[in-house]
């Protein structure tokens, strides 16, 4: 048995919202400590007046645009018996709060993701993989969901207990895989955090294409990058910003994500923040994929991949990242997508410890 939760969620993102809660109410005590340690951080870094006045900017834009993270929010907080207000504060300013860690310039990085497809694989077949690099707290927050919404395709996603849409990583029933990471941006402001747009990219759209077309018409907060692989291969990565963004296109070869923007439209963009040592992190796992993805063609697979994303090598360039002395970020998960089979080679906690446990969208294997 897994020693994580798995969810199944089914109706409206109301009906969904508060099925979640339930589901996770034993995890009540860990959510209520991730919300609280989540405000203390966030005072201590001086919310002023500019900070609150993108808060109320965001909210009042998801008010208008997409009432329906409002209404999984709201049945999250039912269940859960948490206050509305105090769950949406903690869902938008986790991703917000970049705003006050930039101006004071502070900060860390995580996350590993990458995608192949074409020649460059064992079978011809599209594959998307991420470690999830993360608060350990969240560790045994931790769940897999199984949803199935009213309208759209039924998908299988990895999130946390207590967070709304999709907050991390998944893939629908048309073979549409998708993951995040997060990018220190100076193009933030207010609109859809990437776990909303996950959610619907994940719903309402059945290719690359139509996904990225989505992406660009509908206003974005910033500060994540989204990879994303389909059943025919297209691989794209889109940097996403408020006011404009970067786009990275492949078929039938590889693209590589970490936690920068490779983009020259987003490039100005990045905030390289944290001490002196640890602020090329992000290039040097970049380059660290790219090189054993180079080496590896015609023999990515699963394997292949659990085997790259328990790499360690030295603290500033592992793709598996132990947490350390001065920092509560770890590697969490990994997520290896296989968009033709619509399948989830799932590892919680750290890859080079743990197992994999396999899953379909729909049903467990």
């Amino acid at each position: 048995m897994p020693d994580y939760l798995t969810l199944t969620l089914c109706g409206s993102h109301y009906g969904m919202g508060q099925q979640h809660g339930r589901q996770v109410k034993r995890l009540r005590p860990q959510i209520a400590h991730a919300i609280a340690v989540h405000f203390t951080q966030t005072e201590q870094y001086g919310p002023d007046a500019r900070f609150e006045a993108l808060l109320r900017e965001t909210f009042d834009l998801i008010q208008e645009v997409d009432p329906a993270l409002l209404d999984l929010i709201r049945g999250q907080a039912e269940a859960l018996e948490i206050e509305f207000e105090t769950l949406l504060r903690y869902d938008l300013a986790t991703y917000l709060r970049d705003d006050l860690v930039i101006r004071r310039a502070q900060g860390n990085e995580g996350c590993t993701t990458w995608a192949a497809s074409g020649p460059w694989t064992a079978e011809g077949q599209p594959i998307l993989v991420k470690n999830r690099d993360y608060r350990l707290e969240h560790l045994p927050l931790q769940l897999l969901v199984q949803a199935t919404p009213s309208k759209g395709y039924p998908y299988l996603y990895v999130s946390s207990a207590g967070s709304p849409g999709v907050f991390s990583a998944g893939i629908n029933h048309a073979g549409l895989a998708v993951a995040d990471t997060h990018v220190y941006s100076t193009d933030l402001g207010p609109g859809l955090p990437d776990y909303a747009l996950m959610m619907h990219l994940l719903e309402e759209h059945n290719s690359v294409s139509s996904a990225v077309d989505y992406l660009r018409s509908v206003p974005r907060m910033g500060r994540n990058n989204l990879i994303l692989t389909d059943v025919r291969g297209h691989m794209a990565v889109f940097e996403s910003g408020c006011c404009r963004y970067g786009l990275l296109e492949g078929q039938d070869g590889m693209l590589v994500n970490t936690n920068h923007f490779v983009s020259a439209e987003m490039q100005d963009c990045f905030a390289a923040l944290g001490p002196p040592e640890a602020r090329g992190r992000t290039f040097r796992r970049h380059e660290l994929v790219t090189a054993a993805l180079g080496s590896a063609f015609g023999r990515i697979d699963p394997r292949f991949a659990q085997t790259l994303m328990a790499t360690h090598n030295s603290p500033s360039g592992s793709l598996c990242c132990h947490p350390e002395a001065d920092s509560q970020m770890s590697t969490i998960s990994t997520s290896i997508f296989l968009p033709t089979q619509r399948r989830l080679l799932f590892c919680h906690g750290l890859p080079c410890q743990s197992r994999y446990d396999d899953y379909f969208v729909g049903r467990t294997s």
